[in-house]
């Protein structure tokens, strides 16, 4: 009789315990699906107020060869900025010093802003088929944030606003803005300078945060290649400069413009080794669709 009291007695702790983590989990997946909601209405709000611009092949004067051709192969003359721009992207993705088998397939959308960069970055990343994160990164008034929750609701990072992030976040941005190139314009954020002829320096600024990018173009235009000295990422445990390369192709034209939708991204370690991280295609994109 006691024996099954105290089995009926650590079944109940069991359960009690059980819903314990149910209803954390609950309460902390949708606290952080709120604060991307959130986010995201405020991107769409920034992009709502901004300046109707239109692109004329007049404003190409001066920039690099390479640059130029570039414009004119992505862009149209009379081609409208844009805005605002909602993207989904599935996937392969592999954490730093992960080993080289990859299993881990990640699906995302990402909303971005352009007249000043910003972006939301909102994944969902399954190891295996039991097992997943949730991830959402940002760049917003020259801040980066990065939150990873274990089964939507254990959370196992949560960093906002630190130099080698917020460097980090806006070349991420200018780097995929190859997916949204009137962001690429000669700007108060991104400024040109010549290399060769299939190559040119772009500088990024914002605030106090700068880093350079190496564009590389083929002959008809299209950028198939972009490297950086002056990205970081998280190894062992600390913020280490690791730089990256990129690699696009299977360029397609949307509303006009032209976009790769294919990528392969890798960060290149300290000790010079380039190590891929995240190869996939993009499945949809929307320029200025100022809907969530």
């Amino acid at each position: 009789m006691v024996k099954k009291r105290i089995i009926q007695g650590s079944v109940i702790m069991l359960g009690s315990i059980m819903l314990g983590i149910l209803i954390l989990l609950t309460i902390n997946a949708h606290s952080m699906n709120a604060m991307v909601k959130k986010e995201i209405t405020t991107l769409i709000a920034e992009a709502e107020q901004t300046e109707v611009k239109t692109f004329s092949y007049t404003m190409l004067a001066g920039l690099p060869e390479p640059v130029q051709r570039y414009f004119r192969y992505v862009l149209k003359d009379g081609q409208e900025y844009i805005r605002f721009v909602k993207m989904k992207a599935v996937g392969d993705f592999r954490p730093p010093a992960m080993p080289d088998d990859w299993n881990m397939f990640i699906t995302t959308q990402t909303y971005v802003t352009t007249a000043r960069p910003g972006f939301i970055f909102d994944a969902v990343i399954k190891p295996n088929a039991v097992v997943w994160f949730d991830a959402r990164d940002k760049y917003v008034h020259g801040k980066g944030g990065m939150h990873v929750n274990l089964l939507s609701g254990f959370n196992v990072i949560k960093e906002d606003d630190l130099k080698e992030l917020n460097v980090t976040s806006l070349l991420r941005w200018a780097g995929e803005a190859v997916m949204y190139p009137t962001a690429l314009l000669p700007s108060e954020y991104v400024q040109w300078m010549e290399i060769d002829q299939h190559s040119a320096k772009a500088v990024i600024s914002e605030g106090g945060n700068t880093g350079e990018y190496r564009f590389y173009f083929n002959d008809v235009g299209e950028i198939i290649r972009y490297e950086s000295d002056d990205r970081y990422d998280r190894i062992d445990g600390e913020f280490q400069k690791v730089g990256s390369v990129a690699y696009r192709s299977d360029y397609k034209e949307v509303d006009g413009i032209k976009v790769p939708t294919t990528f392969l991204i890798a960060r290149i370690l300290p000790d010079g080794r380039h190590e891929e991280f995240w190869k996939g295609k993009i499945t949809d994109i929307q320029f200025n669709n100022l809907s969530e």
